[in-house]
């Protein structure tokens, strides 16, 4: 399976740094450190870069490599890395090395297709995607977005309906939908004066979630795992088990003063989409 990503930028000490990298090294990967002068010269590896910038980012982009911010950046760094077109950022403290995805999720036979004729957020939302295990297309020609509409399947369309040509899509967005059934995301921004006229429209009868552009990221992300609604989230899943073990009573709460064996039963709780959080919170600097 392939790697999520094929660069590591990173200013972290040098303890933690190594940290990291034995993390790389176990799960598979090969490992280089690298400058932004020979980077080249190692093929087909992980390249970790100590001295890392937004150029070195978008020169690795252009070579279609994908690099990750590990570690603590600025807010002011931050954005210039987004400008640059980096997606992924893992800034957890380093004892939770084990939650750093190496990999996508398994794949899902699900199919996102992605019109915000933005590039950046349209490469973004596609990482997202891609990291969950969808099938994703970006389309930022509005014909092409009809003809892959047509001819492929969708279940799920993202549109930026404050970058497209609202006349023009909606007439044969609901003609598609009525003979091809899709579920649609509208990004739109509430304080716009041509709110009410794009809803007049219709754009609210091909997207029936429409989320102001602010808060999209924390509403998008917020959605994954894709689950049945409930009305209260249970993220945990409860185990039993009935154990024999020592049990003992103190004096003062510090000196044992005597023991027997017991059983006793233990509950625990595990965290059920795990992966996904772990997949997710890549992304959550995109929440700001």
């Amino acid at each position: 399976m392939d790697s999520l990503f094929g660069a590591v930028l990173t200013q972290l000490p040098e303890r933690e740094k190594e940290l990291m990298i034995a993390w790389l090294r176990v799960n598979g990967p090969v490992v280089k450190e690298c400058t932004s002068k020979n980077w080249k010269d190692f093929p087909d590896c992980i390249r970790i870069f100590s001295k890392p910038s937004p150029d070195l980012a978008k020169e690795l982009l252009d070579w279609s490599i994908e690099p990750i911010l590990c570690g603590q950046f600025s807010k002011e760094e931050k954005e210039e890395y987004k400008s640059a077109g980096v997606s992924f950022l893992w800034d957890k403290p380093f004892q939770k090395i084990h939650t750093l995805p190496l990999h996508p999720e398994p794949e899902k036979k699900l199919t996102w297709i992605v019109c915000t004729k933005n590039q950046i957020l349209d490469q973004n939302i596609f990482r997202v995607l891609k990291t969950l295990g969808y099938f994703v297309f970006t389309e930022s020609n509005p014909e092409f977005l009809l003809k892959r509409l047509l001819v492929g399947p969708c279940h799920f369309l993202v549109l930026d309906w404050d970058r497209v040509d609202t006349k023009l899509l909606v007439p044969n967005l609901e003609k598609i939908k009525r003979e091809k059934p899709f579920l649609s995301i509208g990004i739109k921004d509430f304080n716009r004066e041509n709110l009410y006229r794009d809803l007049k429209m219709g754009i609210s009868g091909i997207s029936e979630v429409l989320i102001d552009g602010k808060d999209f990221w924390k509403v998008f992300l917020d959605s994954f795992p894709l689950t049945e609604e409930q009305v209260t989230e249970k993220h945990w899943k409860e185990s039993v088990k009935s154990v024999s073990k020592l049990t003992f009573t103190f004096q003062e709460k510090r000196i044992p003063v005597s023991m027997k064996l017991t059983e006793v039963t233990i509950l625990s709780a595990d965290q059920t989409y795990q992966s996904t959080k772990d997949h997710t919170d890549l992304f959550r600097w995109f929440v700001s």
